[in-house]
């Protein structure tokens, strides 16, 4: 995944639950807007080529017990995620990373709007291409919300799957 990150406070957000209508409506825009606007370039999958996900970070606090922020991460076509999502909380460990806020003998616990977290820390660097790269570990708690069984029939004259334009989410 590949975020736009932008500053809760800034944009008039303090990341609680009753905000979560305007952070789905106004992250669809600032994702839409980052798409449109800035080229995203992979440096190994030249097919990842768009922004996924629009996070709205919280300030970063430190305690006794480490880092701490508020997340919520807005998702097409325009719903907040419940957790503060792992490959967010790794988004944001690498920028803090970057901006020598974050260390390896650091953790980052983020909170989402319904006061769900993830914990992660950075075991060591590596690289991605020609840039560094953070290794990140992450923990958490998650809860099975559903069971799906995936079968092929064995008379479908599409067995290995299809490829249209996304259509997911699509309007009118």
């Amino acid at each position: 995944d590949s975020f736009v990150v932008v500053d809760a406070a800034a944009m008039g957000f303090s990341l609680e639950a009753h905000e979560a209508h305007d952070i789905a409506r106004l992250g669809v825009r600032i994702t839409d807007a980052a798409n449109a606007a800035m080229r995203f370039d992979h440096p190994e999958n030249p097919d990842w080529q768009h922004f996924s996900f629009c996070l709205f970070a919280g300030p970063v606090t430190r305690d006794e017990a480490g880092l701490r922020a508020g997340a919520a991460v807005a998702i097409q076509p325009g719903k907040v995620d419940r957790s503060p999502t792992g490959t967010a909380l790794c988004a944001r460990m690498a920028l803090l990373h970057a901006r020598g806020e974050m260390g390896l003998e650091d953790s980052l616990t983020t909170v989402s709007l319904i006061g769900s977290t993830f914990t992660g820390r950075i075991l060591g660097e590596t690289r991605v291409g020609e840039h560094t790269a953070i290794q990140p570990e992450l923990s958490g708690r998650g809860w099975v919300t559903g069971i799906h069984q995936h079968m092929l029939d064995p008379d479908d004259p599409w067995p290995g799957g299809y490829r249209l334009s996304d259509t997911w989410g699509a309007r009118g």
